[in-house]
């Protein structure tokens, strides 16, 4: 495996276990934030694997969708989800704290 493509792999784990923390102590804008980059990370090795770069947030999510979903690689479902958890992450990020 491609070094990048492992040390995204990596970073989408420690984010994916950050997240799960931070829900167990009820800091949900820090939940999503970082179950939001264990997304973003998995999408980028996956479009890395592929020798497939991006750089940008939107650029990413966009290939994602357009280049590993809509072929069949992943479901479609994947990609709905990633792009909920980027408008939910900025919500948290730049508004009122989020209430489950």
């Amino acid at each position: 495996m491609r070094k990048d493509v492992q040390k995204h792999l990596e970073s989408a784990e420690i984010f994916l276990k950050e997240s799960e923390h931070l829900f167990s102590g009820c800091f949900y804008n820090g939940t999503i934030g970082r179950a939001y980059y264990a997304m973003f990370h998995a999408a980028t090795a996956a479009l890395l694997a592929k020798d497939i770069e991006r750089t940008s947030h939107h650029a990413i999510i966009s290939a994602f969708g357009e280049l590993i979903v809509k072929p069949g690689h992943l479901e479609q479902k994947f990609h709905k989800y990633i792009i909920e958890a980027f408008t939910l992450r900025n919500d948290c990020d730049y508004l009122a704290p989020f209430e489950p």
